[in-house]
């Protein structure tokens, strides 16, 4: 977090385009944006509604990957073998799933969230895998539920 001259907080965070939304995480959360090339991808990952859609062989681990608009209940992954897969640290220090995996499309940018810039959208949505839906310089985003999430990823371990 950084101060800026009027002293409000600034937490610089990725905006990280999806295939219909912009997924809204803390920088210090992503662990790495890596290319899609790793991914062992079930073979009924693109028919079928499952959120789990395969495994990124990472860091000699097997990080689940998550399809949040599955998860939301859509179906369409779009161009699945061209997204990018974001690697993100769980947040409960959990040994067993030490990180998440997400698709993503196109290229991720830093941003700076502050007072200044962001507004707060929904902040208790009905949507699964939302946490809240924001506002930030100009554009929708949705924070994910990364408790649920990793709730999630234990399950299918």
């Amino acid at each position: 977090m950084t101060d800026n001259k009027q002293g409000s907080k600034e937490v610089f965070s990725f905006m990280i385009p999806m295939l219909e939304d912009n997924l809204l995480v803390p920088s210090e959360t992503v662990a790495e944006i890596v290319p899609f090339m790793n991914v062992n991808l079930f073979d009924s990952a693109e028919e079928g509604g499952d959120w789990h859609i395969g495994n990124l062989a990472w860091r000699n681990m097997n990080i689940p990957v998550i399809s949040l608009e599955r998860v939301q209940g859509q179906q369409d992954l779009g161009d699945i073998r061209r997204s990018r897969i974001a690697v993100v640290y769980t947040l409960n220090g959990n040994q067993e799933i030490p990180y998440l995996a997400f698709t993503v499309q196109g290229i991720p940018r830093i941003i700076p969230v502050g007072t200044e810039n962001s507004e707060m959208l929904d902040s208790s949505p009905n949507d699964n895998g939302v946490a809240a839906w924001v506002k930030v310089a100009g554009k929708k985003a949705m924070v994910p539920d990364m408790d649920m999430m990793e709730n999630m990823a234990k399950e299918i371990r």
